[in-house]
Protein backbone atom coordinates (compact mmCIF):
# COMPACT_ATOMS: atom_id res chain seq x y z
CA UNK A 1 0.00 0.00 0.00
CA UNK A 2 1.40 3.39 -0.84
CA UNK A 3 2.15 6.24 1.92
CA UNK A 4 -1.62 7.82 -0.06
CA UNK A 5 -3.28 5.14 0.26
CA UNK A 6 -2.36 4.69 3.72
CA UNK A 7 -3.22 7.96 4.73
CA UNK A 8 -6.29 8.04 2.65
CA UNK A 9 -7.64 4.79 4.78
CA UNK A 10 -6.10 6.31 8.21
CA UNK A 11 -8.57 9.22 7.90
CA UNK A 12 -11.01 6.75 7.44
CA UNK A 13 -10.81 4.60 10.02
CA UNK A 14 -10.11 7.72 12.56
CA UNK A 15 -13.66 8.77 11.00
CA UNK A 16 -14.75 5.72 12.11
CA UNK A 17 -13.46 5.49 15.54
CA UNK A 18 -15.19 8.74 16.42
CA UNK A 19 -18.59 7.20 15.12
CA UNK A 20 -18.20 4.44 17.41
CA UNK A 21 -17.17 6.57 20.08
CA UNK A 22 -20.26 8.59 19.25
CA UNK A 23 -22.57 5.68 18.84
CA UNK A 24 -21.30 4.69 22.26
CA UNK A 25 -21.97 8.26 23.78
CA UNK A 26 -18.89 9.45 24.24
CA UNK A 27 -18.79 12.36 21.76
CA UNK A 28 -21.45 13.74 18.74
CA UNK A 29 -18.55 14.26 15.87
CA UNK A 30 -19.93 15.67 13.10
CA UNK A 31 -19.42 13.90 9.44
CA UNK A 32 -18.24 10.68 10.60
CA UNK A 33 -20.68 7.81 9.33
CA UNK A 34 -18.65 5.44 7.19
CA UNK A 35 -17.53 2.44 9.40
CA UNK A 36 -15.87 0.31 7.58
CA UNK A 37 -17.14 -3.64 8.56
CA UNK A 38 -14.25 -4.46 10.81
CA UNK A 39 -16.03 -1.35 13.39
CA UNK A 40 -19.37 -2.02 12.56
CA UNK A 41 -20.27 -4.52 14.70
CA UNK A 42 -18.91 -2.93 17.66
CA UNK A 43 -20.85 0.28 16.55
CA UNK A 44 -23.79 -1.42 16.67
CA UNK A 45 -23.24 -3.04 20.05
CA UNK A 46 -26.06 -2.85 22.61
CA UNK A 47 -25.25 -1.93 26.18
CA UNK A 48 -21.96 -0.53 25.61
CA UNK A 49 -20.24 1.55 28.73
CA UNK A 50 -19.83 5.08 28.31
CA UNK A 51 -17.53 7.72 29.50
CA UNK A 52 -18.66 8.52 33.16
CA UNK A 53 -21.81 7.02 32.87
CA UNK A 54 -23.62 8.73 31.03
CA UNK A 55 -25.27 9.11 27.53
CA UNK A 56 -23.96 12.77 27.10
CA UNK A 57 -20.98 14.32 25.18
CA UNK A 58 -17.44 12.64 26.84
CA UNK A 59 -16.27 14.77 29.60
CA UNK A 60 -12.89 15.34 31.65
CA UNK A 61 -14.02 12.61 34.07
CA UNK A 62 -14.09 9.99 31.43
CA UNK A 63 -13.56 6.92 33.38
CA UNK A 64 -13.79 4.15 31.11
CA UNK A 65 -10.68 3.46 29.11
CA UNK A 66 -11.80 -0.05 28.39
CA UNK A 67 -14.11 1.51 26.01
CA UNK A 68 -11.19 3.14 24.33
CA UNK A 69 -9.17 0.21 24.51
CA UNK A 70 -11.93 -1.84 22.72
CA UNK A 71 -11.99 0.84 19.92
CA UNK A 72 -8.33 0.96 19.65
CA UNK A 73 -7.98 -2.66 19.09
CA UNK A 74 -10.42 -3.05 16.37
CA UNK A 75 -8.85 -0.16 14.36
CA UNK A 76 -5.58 -2.25 14.70
CA UNK A 77 -6.58 -4.96 13.90
CA UNK A 78 -8.84 -3.82 11.02
CA UNK A 79 -5.01 -2.08 10.00
CA UNK A 80 -2.66 -5.07 10.63
CA UNK A 81 0.17 -4.87 8.46
CA UNK A 82 -1.16 -2.06 6.31
CA UNK A 83 1.46 0.26 7.26
CA UNK A 84 3.89 1.98 4.96
CA UNK A 85 6.84 0.24 6.39
CA UNK A 86 7.78 -2.26 9.28
CA UNK A 87 10.34 -2.06 11.88
CA UNK A 88 11.46 -5.07 14.07
CA UNK A 89 11.25 -5.18 17.65
CA UNK A 90 14.72 -4.32 19.01
CA UNK A 91 14.88 -1.44 16.27
CA UNK A 92 11.94 -0.07 17.58
CA UNK A 93 13.48 -0.04 21.26
CA UNK A 94 16.84 1.21 19.93
CA UNK A 95 15.58 4.21 18.02
CA UNK A 96 12.76 4.83 21.01
CA UNK A 97 15.79 5.31 22.72
CA UNK A 98 18.38 7.28 20.18
CA UNK A 99 18.95 10.94 20.55
CA UNK A 100 18.73 12.66 17.27
CA UNK A 101 20.79 14.91 15.16
CA UNK A 102 21.31 18.19 16.46
CA UNK A 103 19.02 17.56 19.17
CA UNK A 104 19.96 18.97 22.93
CA UNK A 105 18.14 16.64 25.64
CA UNK A 106 17.08 18.33 29.36
CA UNK A 107 16.09 15.20 30.81
CA UNK A 108 15.76 17.22 34.26
CA UNK A 109 12.37 19.51 31.89
CA UNK A 110 11.89 16.70 30.11
CA UNK A 111 12.55 18.09 26.65
CA UNK A 112 14.17 17.75 23.10
CA UNK A 113 15.45 21.05 21.79
CA UNK A 114 16.12 21.25 18.05
CA UNK A 115 18.43 23.79 16.39
CA UNK A 116 18.44 24.46 12.35
CA UNK A 117 15.97 24.48 9.82
CA UNK A 118 16.43 20.69 9.19
CA UNK A 119 14.57 18.45 12.43
CA UNK A 120 14.27 14.79 12.08
CA UNK A 121 13.24 12.37 14.99
CA UNK A 122 11.33 8.93 15.77
CA UNK A 123 8.30 8.53 18.14
CA UNK A 124 7.05 5.37 19.15
CA UNK A 125 3.40 4.92 20.88
CA UNK A 126 3.92 2.62 24.08
CA UNK A 127 7.54 1.38 23.56
CA UNK A 128 9.02 -2.18 24.34
CA UNK A 129 9.10 -1.89 28.08
CA UNK A 130 7.83 1.21 28.42
CA UNK A 131 4.64 2.67 30.04
CA UNK A 132 1.21 1.98 28.18
CA UNK A 133 -0.43 5.10 26.56
CA UNK A 134 2.58 7.05 26.29
CA UNK A 135 5.27 8.22 23.78
CA UNK A 136 8.89 7.95 23.59
CA UNK A 137 11.18 10.22 21.92
CA UNK A 138 14.73 9.94 22.50
CA UNK A 139 14.61 7.93 25.38
CA UNK A 140 11.93 10.34 27.15
CA UNK A 141 8.22 9.60 27.87
CA UNK A 142 6.14 12.21 26.26
CA UNK A 143 8.74 15.26 26.07
CA UNK A 144 8.25 18.75 24.83
CA UNK A 145 9.53 18.94 21.68
CA UNK A 146 11.08 22.47 20.50
CA UNK A 147 11.93 23.23 16.87
CA UNK A 148 12.59 26.52 15.50
CA UNK A 149 10.02 28.36 13.29
CA UNK A 150 9.54 27.44 9.43
CA UNK A 151 11.93 24.22 10.28
CA UNK A 152 11.00 21.25 7.92
CA UNK A 153 10.42 18.37 10.89
CA UNK A 154 10.40 14.36 9.42
CA UNK A 155 8.82 11.95 11.95
CA UNK A 156 9.06 8.74 11.66
CA UNK A 157 6.52 6.97 13.85
CA UNK A 158 6.31 4.00 15.01
CA UNK A 159 3.69 1.47 17.06
CA UNK A 160 5.39 -0.24 19.40
CA UNK A 161 1.80 -1.60 20.86
CA UNK A 162 1.31 -5.11 19.82
CA UNK A 163 -2.85 -5.32 20.00
CA UNK A 164 -3.83 -1.39 19.38
CA UNK A 165 -3.96 1.27 16.99
CA UNK A 166 -2.00 4.41 17.27
CA UNK A 167 -0.64 7.52 15.66
CA UNK A 168 1.10 10.94 16.28
CA UNK A 169 -0.75 14.32 15.56
CA UNK A 170 0.22 17.76 16.47
CA UNK A 171 -3.26 19.66 17.58
CA UNK A 172 -3.68 23.71 18.08
CA UNK A 173 -5.53 22.42 21.26
CA UNK A 174 -4.37 22.21 24.74
CA UNK A 175 -4.77 19.74 27.46
CA UNK A 176 -6.94 18.28 29.06
CA UNK A 177 -8.56 16.39 26.48
CA UNK A 178 -11.65 14.86 25.86
CA UNK A 179 -12.70 11.44 24.69
CA UNK A 180 -13.73 12.80 21.50
CA UNK A 181 -10.39 15.06 21.28
CA UNK A 182 -9.10 16.68 18.23
CA UNK A 183 -9.46 14.92 14.91
CA UNK A 184 -7.57 17.12 12.42
CA UNK A 185 -3.76 18.55 12.42
CA UNK A 186 -3.49 21.96 13.76
CA UNK A 187 -0.34 22.19 11.62
CA UNK A 188 -0.98 20.65 8.05
CA UNK A 189 0.74 17.81 7.57
CA UNK A 190 1.88 17.00 11.07
CA UNK A 191 0.15 13.50 10.73
CA UNK A 192 1.62 9.84 10.86
CA UNK A 193 -1.78 8.21 9.65
CA UNK A 194 -2.98 5.19 12.06
CA UNK A 195 -0.81 2.51 12.08
CA UNK A 196 -2.39 -0.84 13.30
CA UNK A 197 -1.19 -4.06 14.86
CA UNK A 198 2.54 -5.75 13.98
CA UNK A 199 2.61 -8.63 11.36
CA UNK A 200 5.71 -11.22 11.31
CA UNK A 201 7.46 -8.61 9.24
CA UNK A 202 7.37 -5.97 12.31
CA UNK A 203 5.95 -3.01 14.14
CA UNK A 204 4.19 -0.94 11.73
CA UNK A 205 5.67 2.54 10.82
CA UNK A 206 4.85 5.92 8.84
CA UNK A 207 7.66 8.51 7.72
CA UNK A 208 6.11 11.96 6.99
CA UNK A 209 7.11 15.62 6.89
CA UNK A 210 5.90 19.22 7.60
CA UNK A 211 6.94 22.61 7.77
CA UNK A 212 6.62 24.06 11.63
CA UNK A 213 5.33 27.49 10.24
CA UNK A 214 5.39 30.65 12.66
CA UNK A 215 6.05 30.47 16.74
CA UNK A 216 3.42 28.86 18.83
CA UNK A 217 2.55 26.16 21.64
CA UNK A 218 0.68 23.03 20.04
CA UNK A 219 0.71 19.73 21.86
CA UNK A 220 1.07 15.95 19.74
CA UNK A 221 -1.41 13.36 20.88
CA UNK A 222 -2.51 9.74 19.65
CA UNK A 223 -5.64 10.68 17.34
CA UNK A 224 -7.87 7.68 18.44
CA UNK A 225 -10.27 8.25 20.75
CA UNK A 226 -9.37 8.38 24.83
CA UNK A 227 -5.78 8.10 24.47
CA UNK A 228 -4.60 12.09 25.03
CA UNK A 229 -7.15 12.14 27.78
CA UNK A 230 -5.45 8.10 29.14
CA UNK A 231 -1.90 10.00 28.63
CA UNK A 232 -0.89 10.16 25.17
CA UNK A 233 0.40 13.36 24.85
CA UNK A 234 3.37 16.25 24.93
CA UNK A 235 3.90 19.64 24.16
CA UNK A 236 5.09 20.71 20.74
CA UNK A 237 6.50 24.17 20.84
CA UNK A 238 7.56 25.95 17.74
CA UNK A 239 10.04 28.99 18.66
Amino acid sequence: MTDFAHFTRARVILAAAFTVAAVAGSSAVAGCTRIPAPLAPHARGAGMATPGGSSGGAAAGFSSPSLAQSIARRVGTALAGQAPQAVSLAQTLALSNRVPAGAVIDKGANRVVFTGDSVSLTVVAVPPGGPDMTFRVAGLTNPAIVVPRDARVTVRFINGDNDEAHGWMVVSEQPPFSFGQPKAPGISGAFSGLIGDPTASGQGASTFSFQAGPAGRYEYICPMPGHAQMGMHGAFIVS
